[in-house]
């Protein structure tokens, strides 16, 4: 029964936003997942620059494609990572992600995770916060790498944004080693969406149509829009 990981990375001066064309925060997994047996999967979107030959990558389903997502590989491994992309709607990924959960009952939605590289912080970059505040509407934990003092106070300032606005979601300093993987990929939700969420459960306005990121305009566009920041 595979338990799907959905993770997004922002690192700057790379052409994907996840930094020398390989996402860096895998180096972060390879500590934490290095003694599970069976190892997980990480499925990286396609097309995309980082993508090797050997990789596991998916892909957004045709318009009209009964099939919401593709993949190049089957999941064959009980836990599984996927990276988002950042040149693709999120709204829409995430929903062709909650179409494929209701076609697949088999498959558990684990965590959404936000990595961010610290020293962007600090880079100004236009709608970078209408961008985080989407993200983190989605998110159970957001993880903070490459802490340094110059960027230590927008961190907190970031950390504080939504704990004054009593977001659930949890937050994490990075280390290079040592970090509490049991705890970031503890199942238990801490995202303010209900998308992933069993429906029967779900009040209307809770249901994913109706999520303030996803809901759509009778034109078919959404009513919110969540920023495409990063440059190709």
């Amino acid at each position: 029964m595979p338990v799907l990981q959905l993770f997004l990375d922002y690192e700057s001066d790379s052409p994907l936003g996840i930094g020398d064309s390989r996402c860096k925060s895998l180096r972060y997994f390879a500590g934490g997942t290095k003694e599970d047996s069976p190892l997980p999967q990480f499925y990286f979107p396609n097309p995309s620059p980082s993508c090797k030959s050997k990789e596991h990558t998916w892909s957004l389903g045709d318009n009209g494609c009964d099939q919401p997502l593709s993949f190049n590989d089957p999941l064959g491994s009980p836990e599984v990572f996927i990276i988002l992309s950042h040149h693709i709607s999120l709204a829409d990924q995430l929903e062709a992600f909650v179409r494929f959960q209701q076609t697949n009952e088999q498959i558990i939605m684990g965590r959404i995770l936000l990595f961010i590289h610290s020293p962007v912080l600090l880079e100004g970059i236009d709608s970078f916060q209408d961008w985080v505040d989407a993200v983190v509407h989605f998110t159970d934990a957001m993880l903070f790498t490459d802490r340094t003092n110059e960027n230590a106070s927008a961190i907190k300032t970031l950390q504080q944004r939504y704990t004054t606005l009593r977001y659930p979601l949890e937050n994490y300093i990075l280390s290079k080693k040592n970090n509490p993987w049991s705890r970031i990929l503890d199942p238990t939700p801490r995202r303010l969406s209900h998308i992933f969420d069993e429906i029967e459960l779900l009040e209307p306005e809770d249901y994913p149509e109706n999520d303030r990121y996803l809901k759509k305009l009778p034109t078919g566009e959404r009513e919110r829009t969540i920023p495409l920041i990063f440059k190709k």
